[in-house]
C-alpha cells in the first residue's frame, strides 16, 4: 500500500479535477499552501510512487495523473469519499440526499452550500439518473424535502452520456461543478467519467 499525505491527497484530486489546467510545483503551490521547495518535493514524490506522470516543457516540468495507474482511481474514489473537513451543516445535507441514491447513479453537491454553508441561498446538488424513468421519481422525492426545509434543493439532472460529454466539450459550468463538488454518492462513476474525458482528450 502507497502512503499518502494529506497534502498529497489534496494534490492528486486538484491535478485530477482541474484537468484545464497544467500544474507545476508553482502553480499549485498556493491552492494546497506548500512552499515551491515544498510542492516540488510533494510532486516528485507522487510522481516517484507512479501516481502522477510528468513532463518538461522549457524549463518546467508539469504533471498528470497516471490514468493507467488502477490504485490511483480507486484512491481517488476514496478521497472524494471523505468527508471529514467538511461542517457538520454540509455533512447533514449529504446524509439527508443520501435518501436518494439508490434512484440516481451520482449525486454531487457544489455551490455556495460549499463556501457559505448555512448563509446559503439554496442547495445546489447535480444529479446522474440512473434511468430516465427515475426523473420524475426524484422530482417528487425532492419536493417534499423542499417542503420539510429552509434551504430549497436546486436540482440538475444529467444522464452518465450527458455528464461526459458535456466535458469533453468543455462546459464550463460543469467543469466548475466537478473542480468544487462534494461527491455525496458515486466516486465510481465521477472517477471514470473524468478519467475517460481526460483519456479522449489526451489522444
Amino acid at each position: 500500500m502507497v502512503e499518502i499525505t494529506e497534502n498529497g491527497k489534496l494534490a492528486l484530486k486538484l491535478i485530477f479535477t482541474d484537468f484545464l489546467t497544467r500544474y507545476n510545483s508553482y502553480n499549485i503551490k498556493d491552492k494546497i499552501k506548500l512552499s515551491n521547495a515544498g510542492s516540488l518535493k510533494l510532486l516528485r514524490s507522487l510522481h516517484d510512487k507512479n501516481l502522477l506522470t510528468s513532463e518538461k516543457i522549457g524549463n518546467a516540468i508539469f504533471y498528470k495523473p497516471n490514468l493507467e495507474n488502477n490504485y490511483l482511481m480507486k484512491l481517488l474514489e476514496l478521497i472524494f469519499l471523505d468527508y471529514s473537513n467538511l461542517s457538520s451543516f454540509v455533512k447533514g445535507w449529504i446524509y439527508d440526499l443520501n435518501s436518494l441514491s439508490p434512484h440516481t447513479n451520482g449525486i454531487f453537491l457544489f455551490g455556495s452550500i460549499l463556501r457559505k454553508g448555512k448563509e446559503a441561498r439554496d442547495i445546489d446538488v447535480c444529479f446522474i439518473l440512473n434511468k430516465s424513468e427515475d426523473y420524475k421519481l426524484l422530482q417528487r422525492m425532492i419536493k417534499e424535502m423542499n417542503e420539510k426545509n429552509r434551504l430549497k434543493i436546486d436540482p440538475l439532472y444529467l444522464t452518465e452520456q450527458d455528464f461526459e460529454k458535456k466535458l469533453i466539450e468543455k462546459d464550463k459550468p460543469l467543469i466548475e461543478i466537478v473542480k468544487s463538488c462534494v461527491v455525496v454518492h458515486g466516486s465510481e462513476l465521477f472517477v471514470e467519467v473524468v478519467k475517460n474525458v481526460q483519456s479522449k482528450q489526451s489522444r
